[in-house]
């Protein structure tokens, strides 16, 4: 699967107690990424899942678990119905 699909590796680090993101959201990808115009869309999920972070945390998340399944759930929905693409999915999202 992950030769045909690629991996797509979300990172970042939040902090628990002002509910702010305080390590930069990076995207890793293997397998997949193919130059300038997967770039742009790199920017976009960062972007993205940076914004769907962020209003979890607005509305008083700090569950390491469901933040996780927030990075995955926007990066995927975006990848899959806008791009057709369906790599593995993984968040690395740590709470400080």
């Amino acid at each position: 699967m992950l030769a045909e699909y690629g991996l797509l590796l979300i990172t970042g680090g939040i902090d628990k107690d002002r509910g702010v993101i305080v390590e930069p959201l990076r995207v890793t990808t293997r397998g997949w990424f193919e130059g300038e115009r997967d770039a742009e869309l790199l920017d976009l999920v960062t972007s993205q899942v940076r914004e769907a972070l962020d209003s979890s945390l607005r509305d008083g998340e700090r569950d390491a678990s469901a933040l996780n399944k927030v990075a995955q759930r926007t990066a995927g929905r975006l990848l899959g119905q806008k791009y057709r693409r369906q790599p593995v999915l993984l968040a690395a999202i740590a709470i400080f």
